[in-house]
């Protein structure tokens, strides 16, 4: 595939990190990885172009795939099976929840974890409307079943 330059306004709806962000994002990535790297991709702030608009979520998880070192891809087209999106200070909870109901869940993605920094939750959001909120305990995926302690996710 060839590369394509990016537009700045692209993903103009998307959040600025933070220190807490930063750290949430490394943590769910190692324990993601650690647990569940045989059976998912696990990518980091990949740009993806759905027919519902382009996003860029904190965190996708896809089937397994093989990283191939000689083509790259600049813009995803695939949908991941979820995306992780971790609120940032500057960030609504309204613009992020309208951001997943208007461009993940059209495209095909089957979960998205919301992540809470401030107050250290985690939520799950199904395209149905549907949705877990975990305040202590395991998280738990129903569409992946990937399971993650909530200490673990915020760990200090």
């Amino acid at each position: 595939m060839e590369a394509v330059a990016q537009n700045p306004t692209d993903f103009e709806d998307e959040k600025m990190s933070s220190i807490n962000h930063a750290e949430l994002q490394s943590h769910l990535s190692f324990l993601l990885r650690a647990s569940y790297r045989q059976q998912y991709s696990i990518y980091t702030e990949l740009d993806f172009e759905f027919a519902s608009g382009k996003t860029r979520p904190d965190l996708s998880i896809l089937p397994k795939r093989k990283a191939d070192w000689l083509a790259d891809e600049i813009v995803v087209q695939d949908v991941p099976l979820t995306t992780i999106e971790i609120l940032s200070p500057e960030q609504s909870l309204n613009s992020l929840t309208e951001r997943i109901y208007k461009k993940h869940f059209p495209a095909g993605v089957k979960s998205v974890w919301l992540v809470i920094p401030t107050v250290q939750t985690v939520s799950i959001l199904l395209p149905d409307r549907r949705q877990m909120n975990f305040a202590a305990g395991v998280v738990k995926d129903p569409v992946t079943g990937i399971e993650l302690n909530l200490s673990d996710i915020f760990e200090g």
